[in-house]
């Protein structure tokens, strides 16, 4: 397995990840892992664990196998299948019913961002089953599993300021001539995220800071935001937003690259990832600079925490609308 990434920098790399968890995600076996040390992995040996990774390395590992069976991989192409639709499928309602759980045997507790219920698009609705409890929004994150039920409803909007799809489009441009390479990023390096650029790396987190970073340079209101993307699988996600015509208006460029990267090469879906919302993005209720899962005192939690984050999309005919 080739090594095709930058490796997060080694003073702030986190050695929490076994070979057993290592070789879940890539899908080998313990000393196919092992070897990937020869290979230039970075890497530690605990005295009781053996060797350990950096959890955002051994997933860049798995993205760039070119295998089409590691865990990152399946994952990309399971969360961006929904590009692949026609435009009406982005943007109509869709009701969610969405479950985090917070992963247990950790040292200490951990807290999950919880929905931005006030956010445009979004609508709370009852749950059908009262057994796991609404999240408490008004504090912003949770240590207990909740369940929330919402109707998110996307809107087609195109950009009318200049500035805003020129600093767009260069952002894009960055990554389609390689200049920037989309990869997973540890959360320590993301709260860096000029650093990350210079290095030539980015991930969704880090794009939309820089991205919101040149728009305030030109003048204009720009804020990142962080949220969950639903699906067949659940993912933390940041994306920019800038003010216009008296409404914060979403600039995903991170998905107008990975979703032609996938096989997704329709132009109506990259003018949406200009100025669109669509109907899979739920904003949470924190600092759009903010991890999604920290630990009790604070600090990022571990960056697998937010795939306890599940969804399931209702039917359109239980929702009452055309598919």
């Amino acid at each position: 397995m080739n090594l095709r990434f930058v490796q997060t920098p080694p003073d702030l790399a986190v050695f929490d990840t076994s070979v057993a968890e290592a070789a879940e995600l890539l899908r080998i076996d313990a000393e196919q892992v092992a070897a990937l040390t020869a290979d230039g992995l970075q890497h530690r040996v605990d005295p009781e664990r053996g060797l350990l990774f950096d959890y955002a390395d051994v997933v860049n590992a798995g993205a760039r196998s070119r295998s089409g069976l590691t865990v990152p991989e399946l994952a990309q192409r399971l969360l961006m299948r929904f590009a692949a639709g026609p435009e009406p499928t982005w943007l109509r309602p869709i009701t969610w019913t969405v479950m985090v759980h917070l992963p247990a045997g950790r040292q200490s507790a951990l807290a999950a961002a919880v929905p931005d219920l006030a956010a445009d698009g979004v609508e709370a609705l009852d749950l059908p089953d009262p057994g796991v409890p609404l999240p408490t929004v008004t504090a912003g994150r949770q240590c207990e599993p909740y369940r929330v039920r919402v109707r998110l409803t996307g809107a087609r909007h195109q950009i009318e300021d200049a500035r805003v799809r020129a600093a767009f489009d260069a952002h894009l441009d960055a990554f389609e001539t390689g200049r920037v390479a989309y990869q997973s990023i540890a959360e320590s390096l993301r709260a860096d995220h000029q650093r990350a650029w210079s290095l030539g790396v980015a991930d969704c987190v880090v794009t939309s800071a820089v991205l919101a970073d040149s728009l305030r340079e030109r003048g204009l209101r720009a804020r990142t935001r962080r949220g969950y993307l639903l699906g067949l699988l659940g993912s933390d996600h940041a994306w920019t937003e800038v003010y216009e015509q008296d409404a914060w208006r979403p600039l995903d460029v991170v998905f107008a690259h990975i979703g032609a990267g996938n096989g997704v090469h329709s132009a109506e879906f990259r003018q949406a990832c200009c100025g669109s919302r669509f109907n899979r993005l739920l904003p949470c209720a924190v600092a759009g600079d903010a991890p999604l899962v920290v630990d009790a005192d604070g600090g990022p939690g571990p960056k697998w925490a937010v795939t306890g984050v599940t969804s399931r999309m209702e039917t359109a005919a239980a929702q009452g609308v055309r598919a």
